[in-house]
């Protein structure tokens, strides 16, 4: 039988994580991010709600958001301004 791994600390507790970067938390975000249709997404977000608990889950959740909200900002024009004032600035 295959040892589950699912939220190991592989540091043997030799590191200290911020509490929304666990192993726990990156390994619910993956076991979500890798299912293969939108059931199995709702299934396993279940899951993890009921394993993790509310707050770890919002952790785990707003790092499957972070590319959205990375492209979304990336588009705003507060932050195409800045990006052309640096570059002004660097050149």
């Amino acid at each position: 039988m295959k040892q589950k791994q699912f939220g190991r600390d592989w540091t043997d507790g030799d590191l200290k994580f911020p509490e929304h970067l666990t192993a726990k938390i990156i390994h619910s975000a993956l076991f979500i991010y890798n299912a293969k249709s939108a059931e199995e997404t709702n299934q396993r977000i279940e899951y993890c709600a009921k394993e993790l608990g509310d707050k770890s889950m919002s952790y785990a959740m707003a790092m499957l958001m972070l590319p959205t909200l990375m492209n979304s900002m990336a588009q705003s024009e507060e932050y195409t301004t800045w990006n052309e004032q640096k570059y002004k600035r660097l050149n």
